[in-house]
């Protein structure tokens, strides 16, 4: 139990099992204590000990009496009187009593449970009314008497006639309670009984208006007096250490007064209090008093606490919200306040800097006295400059350093450890820097080379590309080399999009090549979808595809409608715009066909068509992609590949016409380019399947995986049994090879 003794005053379940205690008592009942015994049980000693004080004391009292007329009933203590109870703490209770022998009126503060408290808080009791004793100040509540009567330790102080400064800070805030004292309060004041209905209102210069900048410099007024009464008790060697608005009182006058030297700390008495003691309450606790910290608690504690309390006067919140102990602590402990301008734009700035400075985190950057603070307040007052300034990101800096030494003593060590570790990696940087300078030169040497390469691969296309659209486009002859050469520059600028892809710098010539790309593929789909057309037109396809008398005549429409937009376009230059319109209007007509076709019916056609076109097939992108040709494939397949197995494009090279079309117009080849008359089978240019493109187009599948010859016969379905007309005319005249 000698831990319990010694911190019997700052345990909150005795004093909470004290409080109900009392109540029980002055409620006129008798109070059964092995409840509270049972319910604390380590603690059963110490209650029973503060019981037998309460008990006392209440006797010694006689209960809280009315406030007038005062009943006399109770045996005095000493040469006092008690009257009623004004308050309780921590340390004791007040009372306000008689003092017989000058028929004046005082408050009596006395130890309830004195009778059975160890050496150490009677000593710590009597230190509190020494040094109030000793300090006679305007505005410090001044002390009368000291003493002990039947075991009860007491001392008299002047009765003040006025209000705790929470209670009008609770008034200014519009609420009912005192927020600002709900963790860990010293005294809890009875606002009914301190001051008596006919009491004036206190502190009549402080505004219930906060914005009212007279209010403001009220609150500093008060907050110099204040200081000014710190300083003097600081002069004769007593530090408050609990200043908080409970403990200022204002009197009817205006008149601040500083009461409750009860947890004063004489310097000179070193020996009273032990490292780890905690005395005051919490909220307005400087940082190093919050910690326990004894060997920091100085003067500096008494100035931040009347730097919280002024920021509460003046933000009508407390410095910190925490509304239980552990997080009012950390809140001291590590995070700064909010700026009270964030809170009250009306306060002025420099009474926002006075406040900042008095309440900083290290004593170091607080003033080093009371008075300086008071003399700064003084210099707002007056109209002139403060000495105080903000701090800046350096003062910021070093003020965290300062709070959080263990992470600067840990970056310390890590910065130590880069050193050493940089300066025992040089050697190997250096030596790898040689390294990397050689590879460097080698990498150089290698991209020098692939930027050669790839020009002369782009020139080899552009070539290719040249050749096509100048020299081949016109000859219906070379139609089939023409799809060659772009087939395989389509391919060489698919390659070079994916080496640029990374390269910034190669932008511009990615977009060239984009374009040069898209026209490419616009004369493939231009074509491939021509040729689609022109399958229509013919007997055999229209047989298999089992068309009605309807859709034969709907599609002879379109075929007649693209033949004749295609033979009046035929003869003009070729550029991107008319490529373009020839591609739209074909794609038209394409959506027009796909509209008459039955779903079964495109998808048969679309088989047809792959079907007639021949080993070249296989070189076709969409393809290669499905059936997931490899390179070595494809170019087994490319060697297999010597025109179509049909003797060219099913129009003779001009555009589609549609069944029994006499197709006269452009597009037909010149009399002396036209093949032989009656020219069917076994003809190169129109008629069945050659012999030797059915042979190549079985080592063509050969080529294949099972995998994808199984696809391609999904891809073809049934196969193809007719035969395609290359563009017989009336006459008997075929058409020419493409």
């Amino acid at each position: 139990m000698n831990q319990t003794n010694e911190d019997i005053a700052d345990d909150p379940r005795v004093l909470e099992a004290a409080r109900e205690y009392l109540a029980v008592l002055e409620a006129g009942r008798t109070p059964n204590r092995d409840i509270y015994l049972s319910r604390h049980q380590d603690l059963a000693p110490a209650l029973e000990e503060c019981f037998d004080g309460i008990d006392l004391a209440h006797a010694v009292g006689g209960g809280l009496r009315p406030p007038s007329p005062p009943e006399r009933t109770a045996e005095p203590l000493g040469d006092f009187q008690i009257l009623r109870e004004l308050g309780r703490g921590g340390m004791g209770v007040v009372y306000e009593a008689v003092q017989l022998s000058l028929g004046r009126r005082v408050a009596l503060k006395v130890l309830p449970f004195a009778a059975g408290m160890d050496a150490k808080h009677l000593r710590r009791f009597q230190t509190e009314a020494h040094a109030a004793a000793q300090l006679h100040h305007t505005n410090i509540v001044p002390v009368y008497a000291v003493g002990c009567e039947r075991g009860v330790h007491y001392y008299a102080m002047q009765l003040i006639d006025g209000r705790p400064l929470d209670v009008v800070i609770s008034g200014l805030r519009g609420d009912n309670g005192i927020a600002g004292n709900k963790v860990g309060s010293t005294v809890e004041f009875r606002a009914a009984s301190t001051t008596p209905p006919e009491t004036p209102s206190v502190a009549p210069t402080i505004s219930r208006t906060t914005k009212d900048r007279e209010s403001f410099r009220s609150a500093a007024l008060l907050a110099v007096r204040v200081a000014e009464a710190l300083e003097y008790a600081h002069d004769a060697g007593v530090v408050h250490r609990d200043i908080k608005p409970a403990n200022l009182l204002l009197d009817a006058k205006g008149t601040v007064w500083v009461t409750d030297f009860g947890l004063a700390h004489v310097a000179a008495d070193v020996g009273m209090t032990q490292t780890g003691d905690v005395f005051g309450t919490l909220r307005y606790m400087s940082p190093e008093q919050a910690a326990g910290r004894r060997a920091e608690v100085s003067i500096l504690t008494d100035v931040y606490s009347l730097g919280a309390t002024l920021y509460e006067l003046l933000t009508l919140e407390p410095i910190f919200p925490g509304q239980d102990r552990q997080t009012l602590l950390h809140q001291i402990l590590h995070d700064d306040p909010r700026a009270p301008k964030a809170i009250n734009r009306s306060i002025p700035d420099e009474l926002e800097t006075i406040v900042l400075k008095a309440v900083a985190k290290s004593p170091a950057d607080r003033y080093a006295t009371a008075g300086e603070m008071a003399a700064d307040l003084r210099r707002f007052l007056d109209d002139r400059p403060i000495l105080a300034r903000r701090p800046t990101l350096v003062d910021r800096a070093r003020m965290w350093a300062r709070r959080h030494p263990a992470y600067v003593n840990a970056a310390a060590v890590v910065a130590g450890l880069t050193v050493v570790g940089l300066a025992a990696s040089t050697a190997l940087v250096v030596r790898e820097m040689n390294r990397t300078a050689a590879a460097l030169q080698g990498e150089k040497k290698r991209a020098a080379e692939a930027e050669q390469r790839f020009d002369l691969a782009r020139r080899s296309a552009d070539e290719m590309i040249r050749i096509a659209d100048e020299e081949l486009i016109d000859n219906p002859m070379e139609r089939n080399l023409r799809r060659r050469l772009l087939d395989a520059a389509l391919a060489y600028y698919q390659e070079l999009i994916e080496l640029r892809r990374e390269d910034p710098e190669g932008q511009a010539d990615l977009i060239e090549t984009r374009s040069r790309v898209s026209l490419i593929v616009a004369d493939l789909s231009l074509m491939q979808s021509a040729f689609r057309h022109g399958l229509l037109g013919e007997q055999s396809v229209q047989d298999d595809l089992k068309l009605t008398a309807d859709q034969k005549k709907r599609v002879s429409v379109v075929l007649q409608d693209i033949g004749a937009y295609l033979r009046q376009d035929g003869g003009r230059a070729r550029n991107e715009d008319r490529q373009a319109n020839i591609l739209n209007e074909i794609k038209a007509h394409e959506s027009a066909i796909v509209r008459i076709l039955t779903p079964g019916q495109n998808r048969r056609l679309s088989e047809i068509a792959l079907q007639v076109r021949g080993c070249g097939v296989f070189r076709d992108p969409d393809v290669v992609s499905e059936l997931h040709l490899t390179r070595d494939q494809r170019d087994q397949l490319r060697a297999l590949d010597d025109g179509p197995p049909w003797g060219g494009p099913p129009w003779g090279g001009g555009p589609p016409r549609g069944p029994g079309e006499d197709s006269k117009g452009p597009g037909g080849p010149p009399p002396d380019q036209q093949g032989p008359p009656g020219g069917r089978f076994g003809d190169r240019r129109h008629g069945p399947p050659r012999r030797d493109s059915i042979a190549a187009m079985n080592k063509a599948v050969e080529i294949l995986t099972p995998e994808q010859r199984a696809r391609w016969r999904e891809m073809t379905g049934a196969p193809f049994a007719g035969t395609i007309d290359n563009g017989r005319r009336p006459g008997g005249r075929p058409g020419r090879p493409g």
